[in-house]
């Protein structure tokens, strides 16, 4: 594919949707068919590209290279986080940066994974199905902090509708 050029979504049955962001055409290719499969998966060129496909249909998933035009994985990382709809999204990034420090840079400007490149399928496939699984499991949490809340402020609201004892 062309540099910044997206494929054409494939939209697999209940698929969950991945946003794949590299500016080597080569590499965002590999990645586009090792997951679309089992995922909806839409490849963009670049930060820019990622943020505006995540605005316009959130994915459950964004996967970027660090070193891109436009906009790179770091400043992906800071627009989504200051955004209050896209904040949750998890976020991986590739790179060709091996090591502890580069690894240790790229989770603390809040990536939720870090793959460096080259990486197997197999592991960019556990990867992908651990990161969706774990975000699901602290959306389920939430819910149920939610609701526990709000059945809380019900029962707060039920107990100051009863008048004290012993008054008259």
């Amino acid at each position: 594919l062309p540099d910044g050029v997206s494929a054409s979504p494939s939209r697999p049955q209940n698929a969950q949707r991945i946003v794949v962001a590299d500016d080597n055409a080569d590499m965002r290719e590999y990645v586009r068919r090792l997951l679309i499969d089992q995922y909806e998966v839409e490849a963009v060129g670049d930060g820019r590209a990622a943020l505006a496909a995540a605005r316009a249909r959130r994915p459950k998933l964004i996967i970027s290279d660090v070193m891109m035009p436009q906009l790179d994985g770091f400043g992906l990382i800071r627009e989504l986080r200051a955004d209050p709809k896209l904040r949750t999204v998890p976020l991986a990034l590739l790179s060709a940066r091996a090591g502890e420090e580069a690894r240790v840079e790229g989770l603390g400007k809040g990536a939720d994974d870090y793959l460096v490149k080259p990486f197997s399928a197999r592991e960019l496939m556990v990867r992908v199905a651990t990161l969706l699984r774990t975000a699901e499991l602290r959306r389920q949490a939430l819910d149920e902090q939610r609701r526990a809340a709000d059945e809380l402020r019900e029962e707060a609201r039920t107990l100051l509708r009863i008048p004290a004892l012993g008054r008259r």
